[in-house]
């Protein structure tokens, strides 16, 4: 077996460099074989210099896939394929006391407080492992941390059967939200979105898809509901655009899932939402049962793991990749494979 392999680091803002490096082996962890690393936003806010808590030189990516190579605790065969969650939870503060460590006080991921998966091999805890099935292809379960993010949205909103929705914001973890919501009995789900790409695709998935750019959203959802708005809906752009609308186009009464995490904080109209007792439920990540939930979804075809893919680069071109994420308008889920 080789003892070494190429992982792209995040160096500084803006600067990317791909190293040989001995294997990550780390006492009592699993060492898995990286088949796909997928870009997020929190990999874009570390990679432009804007993350709280990422200290560079760091491999980054928390939404990655592999196989089992060595597993010292004997739990996992080699050529297991497994799918990481990537949360690490202290197990002792009030929040992982109380059946909710997913709010951990300390709350760390892979990728971001230590490294992660932009790389032919990673080193994770056992805990973290999570077995996937052989029939599930390695390049649609790269999707499955995102998925969890949109099941743990779609479980703690209020959507009911034959409710009407709207998502704000047609990115991957957007698509997986209307996908989830549409599952879960909403009879309609409306995506508004501004980039080409993420259009043709959120049609291509069957959502009446609104052209943000063009200025329809607000008067055409809200004509859609007779003025009176939807009962849920999930802002997941994390923009002050889609910010503002989510709290204009909710009902009275009704909930907004504030799922994308803004860059900056947003001003918030607490006026609106006060006199119309309209709840805000943010989201960070996802619970331990959401994404074994994610997991069951994507063995089970539940969900479209293909069209949301719009980009598979090797990890050499990691660089180039971070800036064609950063730009948005032509790509989606950019996905970065290891050895090819």
């Amino acid at each position: 077996m080789t003892t070494m392999m190429q992982a792209g680091y995040w160096v500084k803002p803006e600067t990317i460099e791909v190293r040989n490096n001995p294997l990550p082996r780390q006492p009592g962890e699993v060492l898995l074989k990286v088949a796909y690393g997928g870009i997020c936003g929190t990999d874009m806010m570390i990679y432009l210099g804007k993350h709280p808590r990422a200290k560079a030189p760091l491999v980054m990516c928390h939404e990655f896939v592999g196989t089992v190579v060595e597993d010292p605790s004997g739990t996992f065969a080699v050529g297991q394929p497994a799918a990481i969650n990537p949360l690490l939870m202290c197990g002792k503060c009030y929040a992982c006391r109380n059946g909710i460590p997913h709010i951990c006080a300390s709350l760390g991921l892979l990728g971001i407080d230590r490294d992660g998966g932009f790389a032919e091999y990673a080193s994770v805890p056992l805990n973290t492992v999570r077995p996937l099935s052989p029939d599930l292809p390695l390049v649609q379960a790269a999707l499955i941390e995102p998925l969890a993010v949109a099941v743990h949205a779609v479980r703690v909103s209020d959507l009911a059967v034959a409710d009407e929705t709207v998502v704000l914001g047609a990115g991957p973890v957007g698509l997986m939200v209307a996908q989830v919501a549409r599952l879960a009995g909403a009879c309609k789900v409306w995506v508004t979105e501004r980039s080409p790409a993420r259009i043709a695709i959120a049609r291509a998935l069957g959502f009446k898809v609104l052209d943000s750019s063009a200025g329809e959203v607000l008067p055409t959802l809200l004509g859609g509901s007779k003025g009176t708005g939807y009962p849920v809906v999930f802002e997941t752009a994390g923009v002050q655009t889609t910010v503002t609308e989510s709290a204009k186009l909710v009902r009275p009464g009704g909930q907004v899932l504030q799922v994308g995490m803004p860059k900056t904080p947003p001003t918030v109209d607490y006026t609106l939402l006060s006199f119309r007792e309209i709840r805000i439920t943010p989201i960070r990540v996802y619970r331990q049962e959401d994404f074994d939930l994610a997991i069951t979804l994507a063995e089970g075809d539940k969900i479209d793991l293909v069209k949301p893919v719009s980009h598979v680069l090797p990890l050499s071109r990691l660089g180039e990749a971070m800036e064609l994420a950063r730009q948005a308008d032509s790509a989606c889920k950019i996905l970065l494979q290891p050895g090819s």
